[in-house]
C-alpha cells in the first residue's frame, strides 16, 4: 500500500498493529492446519515449560531501515520551522517460538505450519491490518491506509545468531523457532508544518519510451478554444493529451479506472472530458489502442500520467468550531483531508487535518474539519484532498471564509 507524504503514513501504534496483524494472521492460518487448539500470543518466549500446543511472536529488536533512513530530509527550514512531517522508517525483526508435546512433534508442526503461512503469504495485508486495529488496544490505529506495504522476510540466522538472541532471554528455555523481519514501517511525527502558499503555475513534463506515448497532460474549459494549461483539473474542465502516436482505429483513455471515449483524436493529442463522478485526487491517466488481429483484438496502452481531479470549495462556514466547505466533487471516507487558512491580511497560516476515516454520516460533497486558535480575521481557504488542492482565484484571495 507507495506513496510517503505528509498525512499518508502511520501514527505511533504502528509497530503494535503491525505485531497483532501477524499474530492474527498465524492465528487464522495454523487453526486450519492442526486438529487442535492452538495459543498464539504476542509476547516473549515463557520461562516455565508450556505443554499445550502455543505459538508466540516476540518483536525482539527494531532496527532503522536503510535504505530510507535519509528519506525524510531536510524536514525544516533555517529558521527552525517545520516543512514537511519527519518520517522514521523501521525493520521490525520477530522471533515465532512453537511449543506442544514434543514427543508428538508438535513444536515441529506448528512450525511448519508457520514456515509455510509465510511463505504463502510473505506481506500483511489491509484486511490483516485493519483486523487488527480492531482490537481496543489499537484504538486509532492507521497502518492499514499507509501506501507502503509490511513484507515479511526469513531471517537467515546461524548457531551464533540463535546463541546471542536465546542468551539475551535470561532462563528461558531454547525451543523450535523460526525468525522473519517485517519492512518496513514508516512512522509520522505529531508536528503539523505551516501550509505553504498556493502554487502560481505547476509544470509536469514526462518523457516515456513506449508507444503510444502520452508526453504531457493540460486542461482546458471545455468547448473552449482557450490555451490547454498544466496542473489540476477542474470540474468543468477537458483534459488535453499530447504526445506520440496517439491514433488508431478506435482509441479509448483509461481515467482513474473508467473507460472515457476521446472527443478529438490525431497523432499527437487526445481529447477527452474526465468521468462526471471522479473525486478529486491523483487519478492515472492512459491511452487504449484496441489494434485488430482477424477475429481477435489486443489492447495496446500508452504510458500513465498522473491527473490531480481539483475540486472548487462552493460554500463554506465556521461554526461550532470546525470549518464545513462544500465542493463540487464527493469526497470519500478514506481519503485524507486537510484544511489550509492563510490570513488575507498577515502571514499568519494553519492547517488542519480531518480525521481518519471521515467520520459519518455525512453529506459526500461536504467535509468537516475542527479548528483551534484561529484569531478572527479574513482567511483564504483551501481544502487538500488526497494532495490536491482546491480551486484560488486568481487573486489569491478567493475563496474566503471568516473567523
Amino acid at each position: 500500500m507507495s506513496r510517503p507524504a505528509g498525512g499518508d503514513v502511520s501514527n505511533y501504534l504502528a509497530i503494535a498493529q503491525a505485531t497483532e496483524a501477524l499474530r492474527c494472521l498465524l492465528a487464522g492460518a495454523v487453526q486450519s492446519d492442526v486438529p487442535y487448539a492452538v495459543q498464539v500470543e504476542a509476547r516473549k518466549p515463557p520461562s516455565e515449560p508450556v505443554t499445550e500446543p502455543t505459538i508466540t511472536v516476540f518483536c525482539y529488536r527494531i532496527t532503522p531501515n536503510v535504505s530510507r533512513r535519509n528519506a525524510d530530509t531536510p524536514t525544516r527550514d533555517g529558521d527552525g520551522r517545520v516543512l514537511r512531517r519527519p518520517t522514521a522508517a523501521y525493520d521490525l525483526h520477530y522471533l515465532i517460538s512453537c511449543y506442544g508435546n514434543e514427543i508428538q512433534l508438535v513444536p515441529q508442526a506448528l512450525l511448519g505450519s508457520v514456515a509455510r503461512t509465510l511463505h504463502e503469504q510473505p506481506a500483511l495485508s489491509a484486511q490483516d491490518l485493519e483486523t487488527a486495529a480492531g482490537r481496543a488496544f489499537l484504538a486509532g490505529a492507521d497502518l492499514a491506509a499507509s501506501p507502503q506495504t509490511v513484507r515479511l522476510t526469513p531471517s537467515k540466522m546461524d548457531v551464533e545468531d540463535l546463541s546471542k538472541l536465546w542468551s539475551m532471554l535470561i532462563q528461558t528455555p531454547y525451543t523450535p523457532s523460526i525468525a522473519f523481519e517485517a519492512s518496513l514501517v514508516l512512522l509520522e511525527s505529531r508536528r503539523t508544518p505551516a501550509a505553504g502558499r498556493p502554487v502560481r503555475e505547476h509544470r509536469v513534463r514526462v518523457v516515456p519510451g513506449r508507444h503510444p506515448v502520452v508526453e504531457e497532460l493540460r486542461s482546458r474549459p471545455a468547448c473552449s478554444d482557450a490555451e490547454p494549461r498544466p496542473g489540476p483539473v477542474p470540474v468543468g474542465h477537458e483534459v488535453v493529451l499530447t504526445g506520440r502516436d496517439l491514433n488508431r482505429e478506435k482509441v479509448t483513455v483509461d481515467a482513474g479506472g473508467e473507460l472515457v471515449a476521446p472527443s478529438a483524436v490525431d497523432d499527437g493529442r487526445v481529447v477527452f472530458t474526465p468521468p462526471a463522478g471522479l473525486a478529486a485526487g491523483v487519478h492515472p491517466v492512459q491511452v487504449l489502442h484496441e489494434v485488430a488481429f482477424g477475429d481477435s483484438s489486443r489492447i495496446l496502452g500508452s504510458n500513465g500520467i498522473a491527473m490531480a481531479r481539483q475540486a472548487t470549495v462552493t460554500a463554506s462556514e465556521v461554526t461550532g468550531g470546525e470549518v464545513v466547505a462544500t465542493l463540487d466533487t464527493e469526497v470519500g471516507d478514506r481519503q485524507r483531508v486537510s484544511v489550509l487558512l492563510d490570513e488575507l491580511d498577515g502571514t499568519g497560516s494553519h492547517r488542519f487535518d480531518a480525521a481518519y476515516p471521515l467520520p459519518g454520516p455525512r453529506d459526500p460533497k461536504t467535509v468537516a474539519v475542527a479548528t483551534a486558535d484561529v484569531a478572527a480575521g479574513s482567511y483564504l481557504l483551501r481544502v487538500r484532498i488526497d494532495g490536491v488542492e482546491t480551486v484560488t482565484g486568481e487573486d489569491l484571495r478567493t475563496p474566503a471564509v471568516e473567523f
